[in-house]
């Protein structure tokens, strides 16, 4: 499951640093990417698929903590 939501966050953040914003500094970055990996998780459940495992959300959130 986490492959897929990496995939869909994966294009997203190529979009932004394509489209958006290409040199986006580490904080503008990481506040980013959080907010990618949440609107993919989102995406996925929208499509029906099962939702990723708490502990990998918990990895997530921790890693987007300062």
């Amino acid at each position: 499951m986490e492959g897929e939501i990496l995939g869909v966050a994966k294009d997203l953040m190529l979009q932004y640093t394509l489209y958006v914003h290409p040199l986006p500094n580490p904080v503008a970055l990481t506040c980013e990417v959080h907010s990618v990996w949440s609107r993919a998780q989102d995406e996925i459940a929208d499509a029906g698929n099962i939702e990723p495992s708490s502990k990998s959300i918990d990895i997530v959130s921790q890693r987007s903590q300062p």
